[in-house]
């Protein structure tokens, strides 16, 4: 698949198992040497505080929450013959999240939904090497949190976790990678995601957590095309990938509620390995934007596309030095997000307002032994939300096809922090 996932600050390279770089050690024939068990876990807590809680159009008292997330993984990789190349990744979670803002408070204790993704690559022709893949979501988490639990669902921005779980969902992909040089490698794939139908305790439209009517999500289907780039050369390393993709409608209670526009989405990553004990230095960047949506106005008896794009762009950068002390590295990181416009995110079915976001902290990686990596990591966050006039702007258009009246809200600061440590284990 497109992503890859880190646990515990070891990255499952998804990306790498299907470019079937090959070495001699892959020709070993023992089961031992052709396969490798990876097992991750990492505990993650999030505090924060803000001149207002989540959502800000539901009250005017300051906000504050916290939420403690144990996401856990399992990979199981290798070459069952010569020519072939196989991984599983199963990924899962607990999370208990806690808002505390006055007229917001509420708590929910569940598990996350559960991913599987499956890969197969053959690497029998010469400078050409396909691949398949397969993800699964599975419903293993609460999509419906009825009365004040509601209120759990907190910013992304601020927590690990903003949703606790959606439907069944399938995704197929398939695509090749073709290594034109010893340092250069392209890689090319197409996908589509079934997403099935889930319960809320009220319309992904209604940002009111208070008001509250049982309902029937069917989000719209997901097909993404995928181009990436990585070249490898002394201490650089860079890969740049770009995808697009495109849904079908989605629909409340059988009634079409709207269609998200095409996405666009860039990312690049740059790392350099100093000399000495001097580490590395790793720099990554992201851009996103989306095209206009389809929206059901009020009166029309059928989705008609905005006048005017109210999706926002989100663009993102973050920087990492980690010094290389031994069996220990350590330095510090730092990140910025800018989103330029209130916005929907489809994935999660949440609105996300117009902020900036700084975060600054450190890591630390602990090599144990050979197939045992213990780490830890600390941030702290400042988030500044923009200002959203009651009427004029374009909030919401993306659902309701009109502006709120009563939805103004002035610049808001929120600040939390994050501490986290876990531990990645090989068999």
């Amino acid at each position: 698949m497109r992503r890859v996932t880190a646990i515990g600050g070891i990255a499952f390279a998804l990306a790498a198992c299907m470019s079937g770089t090959a070495g001699a050690e892959e020709q070993a024939t023992s089961f031992d040497q052709r396969w490798n068990l990876t097992v991750a876990g990492e505990a993650r807590y999030y505090s924060w505080k803000g001149d207002r809680g989540t959502p800000s159009t539901s009250s005017t008292a300051r906000g504050g929450g916290s939420e403690l997330y144990v996401p856990f993984a399992v990979q199981l990789a290798g070459q069952p013959t010569n020519d072939l190349k196989f991984s599983v990744l199963g990924r899962g979670g607990w999370v208990e999240a806690q808002q505390s803002t006055a007229g917001l408070s509420g708590k929910v204790a569940t598990f996350t939904d559960t991913q599987v993704t499956t890969n197969l690559t053959y690497l029998g022709l010469p400078g050409f090497q396909p691949f398949i893949a397969l993800s699964l979501n599975l419903p293993t988490g609460k999509s419906v949190l009825p009365g004040e639990q509601a209120n759990a669902r907190m910013d992304p921005d601020l927590v690990g976790v903003g949703t606790f779980g959606e439907g069944f969902n399938i995704g197929p992909s398939a695509g090749f990678s073709v290594p034109l040089t010893s340092t250069l490698i392209v890689t090319t794939s197409f996908g589509y995601t079934w997403r099935g139908a889930f319960d809320r305790e009220r319309s992904t439209s209604q940002t009111d957590p208070t008001m509250q009517v049982p309902t029937s999500v069917d989000p719209g289907d997901t097909w993404t095309a995928t181009f990436g780039i990585g070249y490898q050369n002394g201490p650089w390393t860079l890969n740049l990938t770009g995808t697009i993709s495109e849904e079908t409608k989605t629909t409340e209670n059988g009634i079409d509620l709207y269609r998200a526009g095409r996405r666009y989405l860039g990312t690049g990553t740059a790392t350099y390995a100093w000399p000495g004990n001097w580490g590395w230095t790793t720099l990554t960047a992201s851009a996103a934007h989306s095209n206009r949506n389809a929206v059901m106005y009020t009166g029309a008896s059928q989705l008609i596309k905005e006048f005017f794009d109210t999706n926002s762009n989100l663009y993102r950068v973050g920087l990492q030095h980690l010094f290389a002390l031994g069996s220990l590295t350590i330095g510090p990181t730092g990140s910025f997000l800018y989103r330029d416009n209130n916005g929907y995110d489809s994935t999660t079915l949440q609105f996300v307002p117009a902020k900036q976001r700084w975060a600054a902290g450190a890591e630390l990686r602990y090599a144990a032994t050979n197939k045992v990596t213990l780490n830890a990591r600390f941030e702290h966050v400042w988030v500044r939300e923009d200002d959203r006039p009651a009427a004029g702007g374009r909030l919401f258009s993306i659902l309701l096809g009109q502006f709120v009246a009563g939805s103004a809200v002035p610049t808001l600061s929120s600040d939390g922090w994050m501490v986290a440590g876990g531990a990645n284990i090989t068999f």
